[in-house]
Formats: C-alpha cells, structure tokens, sequence
C-alpha cells in the first residue's frame, strides 16, 4: 500500500515542487487519484470532423515547421514539469487549510519555528506551557489549539525540574493531571534515525527541541550546516505530519553595546538576528518568534512573531503570575493602559455607549475634527485596542468599547 501511495505522489509531484513546499502527502494522493479518474472517464479518441454531406474532411496538411507547433498543454504535463496551473494551485490550498493550526493565529500545522530569547529569562516555562495547552486542548494566552500529542526535548533542566515546571504549570492551567500519553518527555538528544523512529512510533503533532545548543551544537556554527540541518528536519515533519518548535539562545552582546528594545515597532525577523550562529535559523523557518525581557515590574516577558508572508503580530506582553511567591505561569496582559498618550486621547474622544465607525475614530485621533488621523494609523491604532480587549468590531465598519476590559498595567 505504501509502494502504490508513494507510486501516485511520484506522479503527480515527479519534480518534488509539492512536497518542498510542504504540501501534506494525503493530498498529493488524492490529487492523483483525481487525475487517474479524470483519464479513465475520458474517450480513446476523438471522431474525426465531417463535412455538410456527412463526410470525413480531409485534414489540411499544416503550414507550421514540426518546431513550430505546440502539443495542448494537459494536467499531465504539467505534473511531469513540476509546475502548477492557478486551478491546481487553488484545489491544494483549498484543502490544506482545513487543518491550518496546532495554535490558532500562532503555529501552523507541519512547520518550523524557531524561538529566540536570552538565557534566564524564562523561556523555557513559557515554551512548556505552550505545549501543555496543546497536549490538553486548552488555549494558549488566549489563542486557541487542536488538541493533540506532544514530544519534548528537555535538555536545558535535570528530571527532578523538569518535573516541577510541569506540575507547577499543570495546576497554573487548572488540568486535574498532566496528559498522561500525550505530553511526552526525551531527556537526551536524538539523531536523524532516532527521530524518526519515535516520529513514526508516537505520531507527535508538535516536537519542541529546548535547546538547540544542546541538540544539535554543529548547526550553530555556520549557515551551510544550518541548512542542512533545517533541510533534513523538514523533510522529516514533512513526512510524519507534524511540526517543530526550536529554542535558541541570543549571542552575547558585546560590552559597549547595548541588545535592542523589542517593541511595536521592531520587526521580528530583526531582532532575531541577535541570536546565536547562522542566519539561516532566522531566513528558513516559517515562524520566528521572539522572547524579551519586560520593564521588571508587571511585564514579565515581551513576545512578538513573524510568520512566513503573514508578517508580524502584535506585541504581547506577558505577566508572570506568582502564588505563595513562587512563579506559576505566564498571562497575557491587556487593557487601556497600555496605549500610547496620542491614542488614549483619541479612546477617551470616542463614545463609551454606543457603536461608531472607522472615520469617527479617524476624527477622534485626528488634532482637530478637520483634520483626520491617516487611515494607516486609524487602522494601527483599532488593532492595538482590539488587541488590548479595550475595542471590539461588532461588523464591517462598526465598532465599541468594551465595556469591563482585561487587567490593565503599566506602560510597556
């Protein structure tokens, strides 16, 4: 069955265009299968063309030299090329984003990201919540998950922490008990042949690697094995269905030079450059997500991500959340407080009632009612209150403020 599968993906992705582009094999198979059935109900042959009196024609001889003229370009071909026709291309598309997320917004299903962040900051609690809210099918700071199996490289902690960060945020998540055979822990580093054995024994929908310095240290070192290490990994999720979480640490910075502030305006992929080793971590992965220390005060962590043509996210800010002085978990803070001075003004100006449109809230931050605010900077400024959950879009133009927002705080 395997051999008959791997015969129909040959077929209609002989050049591997597809499967390079992380297309799921299901439905490269089906895509065959459709194609097979189209050539079955399609005649041996076509009647040649008869004239008035019912007679064959005679075909007229061509005027074209044999290299001037062009065969039909078919399905067929164009599997055989490699390339894609618009239709094919919106049939692929159209079923692959029916299962788009493990979390939604966040982490596609089948792809890489990369985590970057400076050590001791608490990166790793934040990475393991993520993947306890997976394995349980609880949302993530908000964002919501498809449930499902987790395997998780925790090389960074001995046994005896890794256990207590789990239970700690197991009770921070209100889960009567950690998911017994879906929150999978490797204590030691595997290699190529070794993964995939466990990928093809568990079925892990999320691999989290915690730390990439200690996973694989050859890959940090220069961009050629980087590459190939990112290449073999992906054809590796690519063929077990699943995706990968990298955690990797910034380079130290040099003593007259201070680390960048990550902010609204920073782009993720820019600051990420400050990471250890090769940029290649930054240039082939598909969500490159980035971890900073907050103020000291209520913000504990910054968070923000790119992910692959999207772009990036808003910036979250995070709070470490403590009981009896010891941390138990990460929430996402919101609320008015953290909008710029420009923008409070113009939140205080708009109706707290009633709804209003995009021009009003243009008026509201505008120096005057004369004189709008751009529309880019309308839109900038809706998303972050939408964001903050000081906003809601109740429709296509209509808007209101939330009437009890989330925990506020200090500005970021």
């Amino acid at each position: 069955m395997k051999e008959l599968d791997q015969d129909l993906v040959e077929k209609v992705d002989p050049q591997g265009v597809l499967r390079r582009l992380n297309f799921p094999k299901e439905l490269l198979i089906k895509s065959a299968l459709e194609e097979k059935g189209s050539e079955e109900k399609r005649p041996a042959s076509v009647g040649a063309p008869t004239s008035s009196e019912g007679q064959p024609d005679t075909p007229a001889e061509s005027t074209l030299e044999p290299s001037e003229q062009q065969e039909p370009l078919t399905p067929q071909k164009l599997h055989a090329l490699g390339v894609l026709s618009p239709s094919a291309v919106d049939r692929l598309c159209a079923e692959d984003s029916k299962t788009e997320f493990l979390v939604e917004g966040f982490l596609p299903a089948k792809s890489i990201a990369i985590v970057g962040g400076d050590s001791g900051i608490g990166k790793s609690p934040l990475i393991c919540q993520l993947a306890l809210c997976l394995a349980a099918g609880i949302p993530f700071l908000g964002m919501e998950t498809h449930q499902g199996r987790v395997l998780y490289f925790d090389l960074e902690n001995s046994l005896i922490d890794c256990k207590g960060m789990r239970d700690t945020l197991a009770g921070f998540l209100s889960l009567r008990e950690v998911p017994n055979h879906d929150f999978l822990l490797v204590p030691e580093p595997a290699d190529f042949a070794r993964l995939s054995d466990l990928l093809e024994k568990l079925k892990p929908s999320l691999v989290v690697i915690d730390s990439l310095r200690a996973y694989a240290p050859d890959a940090t070192e220069k961009n050629a094995k980087a590459g190939e290490w990112l290449k073999e990994v992906r054809q590796l999720m690519r063929k077990h269905g699943c995706s990968l979480l990298v955690v990797h640490h910034l380079r130290k910075p040099k003593l007259d030079v201070s680390p960048s502030d990550l902010d609204e305006e920073t782009r993720a992929i820019d600051w990420l450059l400050e990471m250890e080793g090769p940029r290649a971590f930054v240039n082939q992965t598909d969500v490159r997500i980035a971890i900073a220390n907050g103020d000291g005060k209520l913000v504990a962590l910054k968070a923000k991500w790119s992910r692959r043509v999207r772009g990036d996210s808003p910036l979250y800010l995070l709070e470490r959340v403590f009981e009896e002085g010891d941390p138990v978990g990460y929430r996402p803070l919101t609320g008015g407080d953290f909008l710029n001075s420009a923008q409070q003004r113009g939140l205080d100006k708009l109706p707290d009632n009633t709804e209003w449109s995009f021009m009003e809230a243009r008026q509201a931050l505008g120096e005057a009612p004369a004189m709008p605010a751009p529309a880019n900077r309308t839109a900038e400024f809706l998303n972050k209150c939408m964001h903050y959950q000081v906003v809601e879009k109740l429709g296509k133009n209509r808007y209101r403020k939330v009437q009890k927002p989330g925990a506020g705080g200090a500005k970021a």
